[in-house]
């Protein structure tokens, strides 16, 4: 039985439309709830690894954001098993993997997911079997497993990735593979070599019938991702729509306050 809070997410890919994602790195259940219940998203991650989150705040989150049915995903902040496990005992609906290098971490962060006897996971569900009638072992298949692209090994390796059963399908990171590839951190890339990057890791997906995502910041930028094929983009980053809203805010002050000086003098 698929957990109704990732309806959201399957319904957009059931209908063939790639999934819109909020990213949130500030700890703050308030923000999570009216990100997941206000915006125009299908899917809201919060980031453990260079986000603010510890455990509490994190699961708090979690349940903020599946109150409203948008899929509740977590960026963890590495690759251990029991830290995976935490989170999906908790209620993510998805887990995204960062800095995957190869198949073989793949195939590891596959088994870090799922009961025997496919994987290693310990069965102990708890915030997320509080709904009447859940089925851990079904939840565990519908799991949305991304693993990250973000160094130039895992470019290098991204058909061989694809490929590993169970996996839903790789994430680009532009920031980290930027670094990687030698052209520094950025998001919204424009770069030839980012273009190359980002087109190698899309094929790879489509090759292998999985799924692909990128992260941006940029809405135009994510919207132009997901017209390229991209099933999930990354529409919204908390910390970069507030210093947005900011220079908007300037921007209006100066301009009325110019034209009112303007008119007195």
């Amino acid at each position: 039985m698929r957990s109704e809070s990732t309806d959201r997410l399957f319904h957009a890919w059931q209908g063939g439309t790639p999934a819109r994602n909020a990213w949130l790195t500030i700890p703050d259940p308030y923000l999570a709830e009216l990100v997941a219940a206000r915006a125009p998203i299908e899917a809201v991650t919060i980031d453990l690894q260079h986000g603010l989150f510890d455990h509490h705040s994190a699961v708090e989150c979690l349940r903020a954001i599946a109150v409203h049915r948008a899929s509740p995903m977590v960026r963890l902040p590495g690759l251990e098993p029991s830290t995976i496990g935490y989170f999906l005992d908790a209620g993510a609906a998805g887990v995204i993997a960062p800095a995957v290098d190869t198949a073989a971490q793949v195939k590891d962060f596959v088994r870090a997911c799922n009961y025997p006897p496919k994987g290693q996971r310990s069965h102990g569900p708890n915030r997320g079997a509080v709904a009447r009638g859940f089925d851990a072992l079904s939840a565990a298949e519908q799991t949305v497993l991304f693993a990250m692209i973000e160094t130039r090994e895992g470019l290098e390796n991204a058909e061989l990735m694809a490929e590993v059963e169970g996996l839903t399908g790789l994430f680009v990171g532009p920031g980290d593979l930027g670094l990687a590839l030698g052209i520094g951190p950025g998001q919204d890339r424009d770069e030839a070599e980012m273009h190359a990057a980002i087109d190698r890791v899309l094929d790879s997906c489509k090759r292998a019938g999985k799924r692909c995502a990128v992260h941006a910041t940029d809405p135009r930028y994510a919207a132009n991702m997901a017209c390229q094929g991209f099933d999930l983009v990354t529409v919204w980053v908390d910390v970069v729509a507030i210093d947005r809203s900011f220079a908007n805010a300037e921007q209006a002050w100066t301009e009325v306050r110019s034209g009112r000086n303007a008119r007195t003098t």
